[in-house]
């Protein structure tokens, strides 16, 4: 059968619908105009593929809706300081090559510097005694007790000391000889205060008053690498002046084994039991008259 036979056939029989169905149209009195919009009313009530798709792809962004194949983000993925923050712009200022290069020229010098104060405190002793002698080498008196080394302990001096008994003192250990200044500031006693330079030879000795009329307080002033605080008027009491001199002995540092106090360290190396012996002091002897 020739392939245009059978197209022939149907549209044949498709117009033969039409026809009658044209024809029962008029038989019930439909005019042209009525039938024609009949079928295109008919037409506009079919529904759209295209517009079904539409309605769709809006449902997926609904709020509520989840997508199949929608990727879900992982907050650790998220940045730590996000773009466009007070965070992120001073990170990235901060590990800029010039800000870094600043940042090295100012602080390396301060922190080596501080690294080493804190480790010369550290090593440093916390308590010292000293045998002072006069001119001839004749035995004068014996006197003991804590360093000030740090910073604070420099500052503070005696001040948070409510007296001082007789053969006690306050060190205070400086790293040169130099001209140096002491004030006797927030104290409640007066004191003597003795200047020793790196040899240990006296070269100054002031009896400090208590201070009445606030600052500026009232400037000791002598050159020395050592200070010792006394007992108002023991120099006087003992026949110590300037030109004796003074041999001072320095207890263990204060960091040793792993941070063991000087306390600590009598502990282990005899016992918590041990009783520390009174140090020996010489019997005292007049001053020889020049």
């Amino acid at each position: 059968m020739p392939e245009g036979g059978g197209v022939s056939s149907s549209a044949s029989r498709s117009s033969g619908r039409v026809s009658a169905a044209t024809c029962s149209a008029r038989s019930h009195g439909f005019s042209s105009d009525r039938l024609t919009s009949m079928t295109t009313d008919s037409n506009s009530n079919t529904p759209d593929r295209t517009d079904t798709d539409n309605h769709d792809h809006e449902d997926q962004h609904r709020p509520g809706h989840t997508a199949v194949d929608e990727e879900v983000i992982d907050p650790t993925d998220l940045p730590v300081f996000p773009e466009d923050t007070p965070a992120r712009r001073i990170i990235d200022r901060l590990t800029d090559r010039r800000v870094l290069a600043v940042l090295i020229i100012v602080f390396a010098p301060m922190v080596g510097w501080v690294g080493f104060t804190m480790y010369s405190d550290l090593t440093s002793p916390n308590y010292a005694t000293a045998t002072i002698y006069d001119e001839n080498g004749g035995y004068l008196e014996f006197v003991e007790g804590p360093v000030a080394a740090t910073w604070r302990e420099l500052a503070i001096g005696l001040s948070e000391t409510e007296s001082l008994d007789p053969g006690h003192g306050m060190f205070f250990r400086h790293k040169q000889e130099k001209e140096r200044a002491y004030v006797m500031r927030d104290m409640t006693f007066p004191i003597d205060i003795i200047f020793i330079d790196a040899d240990g030879t006296i070269t100054t000795i002031h009896h400090g008053e208590l201070e009445t009329d606030g600052e500026p307080y009232t400037e000791y002033r002598g050159r020395a690498k050592y200070v010792l605080e006394v007992p108002y008027l023991w120099t006087v009491e003992n026949d110590i002046a300037v030109g004796d001199t003074v041999q001072i002995e320095w207890g263990p540092p204060r960091v040793r084994n792993g941070g063991s106090t000087v306390v600590a360290i009598i502990e282990d190396e005899h016992g918590p039991d041990v009783v520390v012996p009174e140090p020996y002091r010489p019997p005292s002897s007049p001053r020889s008259s020049a």
